[in-house]
């Protein structure tokens, strides 16, 4: 790759080049309506749909907190930094409609590595119908930092909450779960075989049969597939995406409804490579599906009555416990019929 220093353009001329990725974007035309000033401008200037209720979220990477440049391409970092958010807009039942995004960048990021990150922001705007109207760029005397803000919207009597499980709920879920983590293990490893060669001009990562999982933690997807979908019942009651994992995220649920849940081992989804990474690494497959985060599936409870129907209307949904009137207690039931209470988990940003 070409290496042209970002001082070689100035921030002026970085944002020109942004500034015209992102108006490229061809996008459908009730989000184009809804644009009344994009870029051009102090701020951006946006006319809300009639009838629906906005909504906004705003997520922040760090490198060496979310993201190791040893192991994660620009456009991969790019795409990652939009699907994030999108998957918050997701799990409210909504739809995206515009985004700001704000960069601040090293000297060690070079203007190559820029148009290779925006080769993924732009790709996942394009897919999911999100334009691009703003933001900020910033030099960085430490480490690379991005953030997206993203604005969607969504039918009154669609939004979808966590306070909303009632006991005797079902719990459903997208998956497989662990994926992630799984595919984090497995780049972790590589990284520690690439510090350790000594000929790392010629180094190949060894994925093998771990390609999936390794895409799952790099390039997630958001589920709108299933959202919007589900968004439209009024049986289905609480949702949230699995972004800190399965037992902490129905916490949240559990905490928000005043309810409990149970959890039965025999009906979470996961994936047989899962179970290979997590042998490899000595590791519980099962802790992975519970406790490993960078999921983003769909974690959504649904009328006792309503469970074929469900499986009617999407596919791929697993039914994976009960919520309970046990208040902020989650069970797990094991396959032999024990049961264990999941006192914590997932991930934790100032937890030790």
């Amino acid at each position: 790759m070409r290496y042209t220093p970002i001082s070689s353009i100035g921030e002026f001329g970085l944002i020109e080049r942004l500034k015209k990725k992102c108006l490229d974007l061809r996008l459908p035309q009730k989000v184009t309506d809804q644009i009344v000033l994009g870029i051009d401008d102090d701020t951006a200037v946006t006319r809300p749909s009639a009838g629906m209720l906005q909504l906004t979220t705003s997520d922040l990477l760090i490198e060496g907190v979310h993201f190791d440049l040893t192991y994660t391409s620009m456009k991969y970092l790019g795409w990652k930094l939009m699907v994030v958010n999108l998957s918050d807009i997701a799990a409210m039942g909504g739809v995206p409609v515009y985004a700001l995004v704000t960069i601040a960048l090293p000297a060690k990021i070079s203007v190559e590595m820029v148009d290779d990150l925006y080769e993924g922001i732009i790709q996942a705007a394009q897919t999911y119908g999100c334009a691009i109207i703003g933001g900020d760029t910033n030099t960085s005397i430490g480490n690379t930092m991005l953030s997206a803000t993203i604005t969607g919207e969504v039918p009154e009597k669609f939004l979808k909450r966590r306070n909303a499980a009632q006991p005797g709920d079902l719990i459903c879920c997208t998956g497989p779960l662990g994926l992630s983590h799984a595919g984090l293990r497995v780049l972790l490893r590589e990284k520690e075989r690439f510090i350790d060669e000594k000929q790392q001009d010629g180094f190949t990562a060894e994925l093998g049969e771990y390609t999936a999982a390794v895409s799952k933690h790099l390039a997630p997807k958001a589920r709108f597939d299933i959202s919007t979908i589900a968004a439209q019942q009024e049986w289905v009651h609480a949702m949230i995406d699995i972004s800190d994992g399965l037992a902490s995220d129905l916490r949240h649920i559990c905490h928000q409804s005043h309810a409990g849940a149970q959890l039965f081992e025999e009906k979470i989804p996961i994936d047989p490579v899962v179970g290979k990474i997590a042998e490899e690494f000595g590791e519980s497959p099962l802790d992975y599906s519970l406790f490993g985060g960078e999921e983003y599936e769909l974690l959504f409870t649904i009328d006792p009555g309503q469970e074929q129907k469900i499986h009617q209307l999407v596919s791929g949904i697993s039914v994976v416990g009960r919520i309970t009137e046990d208040q902020d207690t989650i069970t797990l039931i094991r396959k032999d019929g024990s049961e264990s209470t999941i006192l914590s988990g997932g991930y934790d940003h100032f937890k030790k």
